[in-house]
């Protein structure tokens, strides 16, 4: 049997790949509501002048 910290190295890096693998397969399959994280690239900003 490997020693402890090969196997809590094998099991990070599982971790990590599914972690990884869920966050991708999220962005990929929700193309068309992409626009709506974060403010327009248009977006004007208050102006404290007027």
């Amino acid at each position: 049997m490997p020693d402890k910290v090969t196997v809590i190295n094998l099991l990070w890096m599982t971790m990590m790949t599914a972690m990884l693998a869920t966050s991708i397969g999220f962005h990929t399959t929700e193309d068309g509501a992409s626009n709506f994280y974060g403010p327009p690239i248009t977006a004007r900003y208050h102006s404290f002048g007027h």
